[in-house]
C-alpha cells in the first residue's frame, strides 16, 4: 500500500527469531514506521494465537503512552481525521473473521509537526486492544529497530486505520 521510506520504530527489545508472547490468544505488533516530510505511517498487525475464529468491525482502540508507561492526552481518530489523505485508509469497517494463525492489519497516522513552546508529544509504548472492551495489551515491536516512537510533535492526533485484510 505505501512504501517504507524510512523505518523508525521504538520499546521492548524482541530479536527477530523471538515471537511475542500470546497470553491472551492475541498478539498485536508493529514492524514498520514510513517517514515522508513529517507524515509517519505505522503498520499494525493483531494475529490470532487462540483457538477460536476472532471477529473484527471496527477499529482497534489505541492509547499512546510515553516512556514512563504514562498515557498521553492524544486523540484518537477513526480513520486518517484530515491528517493526510492515503489510499484506503479511511474506508469504512468491513467485518472480517481472522480464523487461528491469521491476522489482520491497521495502522497508524500521524504528523510530527511542532509549532509549539510546550515540549513535543513523544510516545515511546502503545497499548492497544481489537475492540472497545477488549483486553489491553502492548503493541511489540518486531524490526530491527525493535522500539516504538511515536513523535506527534504539538499536533497531539494520531488516525487509527479500521482493521483490513490485504
Amino acid at each position: 500500500m505505501i512504501a517504507v521510506l524510512a523505518g523508525l520504530v521504538a520499546g521492548t527489545a524482541v530479536s527477530q527469531a523471538e515471537e511475542p508472547s500470546c497470553e491472551t490468544g492475541l498478539r498485536f505488533t508493529t514492524n514498520d514506521t514510513s517517514a515522508a516530510m513529517g507524515l509517519r505511517l505505522m503498520s499494525v498487525e493483531v494475529t490470532n494465537c487462540g483457538s477460536e475464529p476472532l471477529q473484527l468491525n471496527g477499529y482497534p482502540q489505541v492509547k499512546v503512552l510515553d516512556a514512563e508507561h504514562e498515557q498521553l492526552d492524544v486523540a484518537i481518530l477513526e480513520g486518517s481525521g484530515g491528517i493526510a489523505a492515503i489510499e484506503g485508509f479511511d474506508d469504512a469497517p468491513q467485518p472480517i473473521t481472522v480464523a487461528p494463525g491469521e491476522s489482520a492489519k491497521s495502522g497508524f497516522l500521524w504528523r510530527n509537526t511542532h509549532t509549539s513552546m510546550d515540549p513535543p508529544l513523544v510516545g515511546k509504548h502503545v497499548d492497544i486492544a481489537a475492540a472497545a472492551g477488549d483486553t489491553w495489551q502492548p503493541l511489540v515491536p518486531t524490526s530491527q529497530q525493535a522500539s516504538v516512537l511515536i513523535d506527534l510533535g504539538s499536533t497531539g492526533r494520531i488516525g487509527v486505520q479500521a482493521w483490513h485484510r490485504e
